[in-house]
């Protein structure tokens, strides 16, 4: 992933930080087709778009980021 695709990310990842999962915008194909899972700690933002497919994975809740 490179540093722009981070940039890209910025905006999904502030929201689902504050809470929000559902009704995200795809910041590469600007459909409604994010999907976010928990795993423990780790976070996985993905667009479902056949033709999109672009996805982000770490920690991103507020408690990992304050550690």
């Amino acid at each position: 992933m490179s540093e722009d695709d981070i940039i890209y990310w910025q905006d999904v990842l502030e929201l689902v930080q504050a809470g929000k999962t559902a009704n995200l915008k795809c910041p590469f194909c600007q459909g409604d087709t994010l999907t976010v899972t928990k795993r423990e700690r780790v976070t996985s933002v993905q667009c479902t778009a056949k033709k999109c497919g672009h996805f982000i994975e770490g920690r991103f809740s507020a408690e990992d980021v304050a550690e």
